[in-house]
């Protein structure tokens, strides 16, 4: 065997070993890069769970400031309400006080109508003098015009149905024109003040029977 030979065989077989070394740096490079690929993904991977259990946490966050807020609405809303309550409540004891008040105050003043009602007939019946019949129409003028402002008014009651919550009955009597149970006359002016009877009307009530 030459020389020459010889050098072709060493340089083919150097050929031979060079390319099984850059078939391994291949691979390990393959490899290298395969493992950077697969720590990359499992980094991406951590930060993706990382990522998901804050954004749970701040959920369950959410979710319990939402409660709070929620039974902190309930309880300003119970609060108003009680207030409200309160507040009608007071209002209306008020109302009812003043209106006892003013009850008793306007019970004990219709006398002074009921007087000066029976004056003005006895002057009208006596044929007074026109002076003080005039004065005493405008004092009762005056009087129904005050009480009539307060809210006092007068019960109508003859030719009505009798009955027992507007009127008293104090006589009884027959009539052609009325049927029974029905008010035939009035004896003494009932009132009310606002919804509540002042003074009940005593009347004579139509019995045919």
């Amino acid at each position: 065997m030459n020389k020459k030979h010889e050098k072709d065989i060493n340089r083919d077989e150097v050929e031979k070993n060079q390319k099984k070394v850059d078939s391994v740096q291949n691979s390990g490079k393959e490899i290298n890069e395969k493992d950077e690929k697969i720590s990359k993904e499992q980094e991406t991977l951590q930060k993706m769970e990382i990522m998901t259990k804050k954004f749970v946490e701040m959920q369950n966050k959410l979710e319990e400031t939402e409660n709070r807020l929620k039974v902190s609405i309930n309880q300003n809303v119970r609060l108003q309400a009680d207030f409200d309550n309160f507040r009608r409540r007071t209002r209306e004891n008020e109302e009812n006080l003043t209106d006892k008040v003013q009850l008793k105050v306007l019970k004990d003043f219709l006398p002074l109508i009921d007087n000066c009602e029976l004056a003005l007939k006895h002057m009208e019946s006596k044929d007074a003098s026109e002076v003080y019949l005039e004065g005493y129409k405008l004092l009762h003028k005056q009087l129904m015009k005050i009480m009539d402002d307060l809210g006092v008014k007068e019960i109508d009651a003859k030719n009505k149905p009798f009955d027992p919550y507007f009127h008293e009955a104090v006589m009884q009597v027959t009539s052609d024109e009325l049927d029974s149970d029905y008010v035939a006359g009035v004896f003494q002016k009932g009132y009310m003040y606002k919804d509540k009877v002042l003074r009940p009307s005593k009347v004579q009530v139509v019995q045919n029977d």
